[in-house]
């Protein structure tokens, strides 16, 4: 750190003592300006009528700057030993405007979090009416830390809810939670009818990474009942969606292994008619033709659907596919294909679905895929409009035997892709 100063006064062992009009300019990138300052005992600097920023307060043609924002107080003590700065009777400014008292504020000039009480927030929502929430951050630990707030409403009874958040050498992750209790409507058809319940709402995400292939992300997403995000306004998402996916990916190869659970919150959609996706298996290998040159890949799939109350379809399927794709002295890109793919799926309770065409024909069903494909596509570059345009016309044609798909169920889709990037 360096301080400059107008006048100084040294006490008789050399050390400074009182000091007027001066500044510090803190190793980190902050600036602390004060009328008076005094070093304490204990070395820290008190100053009086002072002002902290950690905006630039010069132009990069190095010409002064008023900074963006700054906390300007009555009383700052800087603490060089703990990197700390307590404010006492402090503002802060934006662009020059005195906008939001800080009592009692204390921040680290590292730029990194330290523990206290959080900022508080006063908002008004149609909905809850005025909301004042209150929070408290630990930082427990570099990696981690955890966050609790109490919010109280004029029309709605209180809530609390809190964040943990955790750095791995494996990865990150971090858990949110809502908790309240409060009225609710079990029953759409009746509003009038009312019951007071526990109510609440969970959010974790995270993934890790267990080497440069394998890896783990996963997505869990849980409401207490349909109607709490949305009275609350945390959420208006009308489908939550929980999931969990292994993965290997190398140069040649991909696996992934994965589990999808949907939380419907429309008012008249059945919970058991929405499907546990699980297993979900997806497995592809590229190698190079060494026949006819292009790529051949290889994918092996798997899926099962359960319905609580509603169609149950277990499918598998297995594909080979070559691509050739080459470029004309013109400037056209031609892509060969070839396809085969054999599917085998069962369903159950076919019944259950309530729209007849998706339905597909119970019991073990199969269909064979074989076809062939040229595309051609034409990228057009010029300049237009200020700015550089591609213009690409595209023909394909596709040769395919009639396919058995209407005998199948159509949970995902029955057509056939030849590519991935639709």
């Amino acid at each position: 750190n360096q301080l400059y100063t107008e006048s100084v006064e040294l006490t008789d062992k050399f050390e400074a003592g009182t000091m007027e009009d001066l500044l510090i300019a803190l190793r980190q990138g902050g600036r602390l300006a004060a009328r008076v300052g005094e070093r304490t005992g204990d070395g820290s600097i008190a100053l009086s009528d002072a002002a902290y920023s950690a905006c630039p307060v010069e132009t990069p043609e190095g010409c002064p700057k008023e900074p963006t924002w700054r906390i300007t107080a009555d009383r700052v003590v800087y603490n060089p030993a703990t990197d700390k700065v307590r404010f006492s009777g402090a503002y802060l400014e934006i662009f020059g405007l005195r906008l939001l008292p800080l009592p009692l504020i204390t921040i680290n000039t590292t730029g990194g979090a330290q523990s206290g009480f959080t900022i508080p927030e006063i908002q008004v929502s149609r909905n809850n009416g005025v909301e004042i929430s209150q929070g408290y951050y630990w930082r427990l630990a570099p990696n981690r830390d955890l966050t609790a707030n109490a919010t109280v409403f004029s029309q709605a009874p209180p809530m609390i809810d809190g964040q943990w958040r955790h750095l791995t050498e494996l990865g990150a992750y971090q858990v949110t939670g809502y908790l309240t209790a409060s009225k609710r409507v079990p029953d759409p058809l009746d509003p009038a009818a009312t019951e007071r319940d526990i109510r609440g709402y969970l959010f974790a995400n995270g993934k890790l990474q267990f080497d440069p292939k394998w890896s783990l992300t996963s997505s869990v997403r849980l409401a207490s009942d349909r109607t709490f995000l949305r009275r609350y306004d945390i959420s208006y998402d009308d489908r939550l969606r929980s999931m969990a996916n292994l993965e290997r990916i190398d140069d040649s190869s991909y696996l992934s292994v994965a589990g999808w659970y949907t939380q419907t919150l429309r008012p008249f959609e059945l919970q058991g008619q929405l499907p546990f996706a699980l297993p979900a298996i997806d497995y592809r290998k590229r190698i190079n033709s060494p026949v006819l040159g292009g790529t051949l890949q290889f994918q092996g799939n798997t899926l099962a659907l359960w319905r609580p109350d509603g169609q149950d379809t277990r499918r598998a399927f297995a594909s080979a596919q070559w691509d050739l794709r080459k470029i004309t002295p013109l400037g056209q890109v031609v892509q060969f294909t070839a396809l085969a793919r054999g599917d085998l799926y069962h369903s159950e309770d076919n019944a259950l679905t309530a729209t007849p065409l998706y339905r597909g024909e119970e019991g073990w069903q199969s269909r064979g895929v074989a076809l062939a494909a040229v595309d051609m596509s034409w990228p057009l570059v010029g300049s237009l409009f200020g700015g550089t345009q591609v213009l690409t016309p595209r023909v394909q044609i596709v040769a395919a035997p009639s396919i058995r798909n209407l005998a199948v169920p159509n949970e995902d889709s029955r057509a056939i892709d030849l590519e991935d990037t639709n």
